[in-house]
């Protein structure tokens, strides 16, 4: 992906960027956090090994949607093995993680990071190495936080998958989807549009809300995402996403093709 320029480290405080909308890397912004300093595989599949946790299997941003189940001890325990060359990925993707377990809010230190006044909803991703989340962009904020492994980022400026005539009517509650990849996206972009980023644990990434990314895990790893934004932004984009959710629920938007439910077809195929 010779298109996508390296996103450059910024020595600037994470609220500088909010104001000018532009995605940053803060190299090492959390790395004195206990979570990146104390945290492993091991700890985290010994807080509650019997819990049932939902898996997504493949990337459902860009193809069915498939889910199957583990516990969290079973599966946080598989990520220390090789996986066999055609395993399909398993991905324990918007786990909250801080809800299930309250007390290791202990061993972060958010508010070091988010602009003050804002509301934040975080949200954990547990995967293996190869696991994808396909290319689409959020509807908000996003300070990305690595506490385990290494993870790659490819970015695209908002309006990038529009043009190409490429955005996804698969359905997704808090983000617009796209049907190409972020490789198949740089074939038709000028360089300059597109950069790439890899996380370390202790970095920490800025993405703006309708910056298009793609997101690779290079090991078995953990992110820690923080969705925000101003108080009145916040409040009226949930209220906009509970109207949307109605309609989907009704059968009415998304019918059978969403990334909340597992693919109909496919059901209908395997039964």
């Amino acid at each position: 992906m010779s298109s996508f320029q390296p996103l450059p480290a910024s020595e600037e405080a994470p609220a500088t960027h909010v104001r000018t909308r532009t995605p940053a890397v803060f190299r090492a912004a959390a790395a004195a956090w206990p979570a990146v300093k104390e945290w492993s595989l091991p700890y985290l599949a010994s807080l509650d090994p019997g819990l049932p946790v939902p898996l997504v299997e493949g990337n459902r941003e860009a193809e069915r949607t498939r889910f199957t189940t583990s516990t969290l001890g079973s599966y946080v325990s598989r990520l220390t093995r090789e996986a066999p060359a055609d395993d399909v990925p398993a991905y324990l993707k918007e786990f909250d993680l801080l809800k299930n377990f309250p007390q290791l809010r202990a061993d972060l230190r958010s508010r070091e990071l988010f602009p003050p006044r804002t509301i934040r909803s975080s949200a954990t991703w547990i995967g293996p190495s190869g696991a994808r989340t396909g290319l689409h962009c959020d509807l908000l904020d996003n300070l990305a936080v690595q506490i385990m492994g290494t993870k790659r980022f490819y970015l695209a400026h908002p309006g990038t998958v529009k043009r190409a005539g490429m955005e996804s009517r698969k359905y997704d509650a808090w983000a617009r989807l796209s049907l190409i990849s972020a490789e198949e996206l740089a074939a038709g972009q000028e360089p300059g549009d597109l950069f790439v980023v890899d996380l370390a644990p202790g970095d920490v990434l800025y993405v703006p809300a309708y910056w298009w990314h793609e997101v690779v895990n290079l090991t078995p790893g953990v992110l820690l995402s923080g969705f925000f934004g101003p108080r009145t932004r916040v409040l009226s984009r949930w209220a906009w996403v509970q109207a949307r959710e109605g309609l989907h629920r009704a059968g009415l938007l998304g019918r059978d093709d969403c990334t909340c439910h597992a693919s109909r077809a496919l059901d209908l195929k395997s039964g």
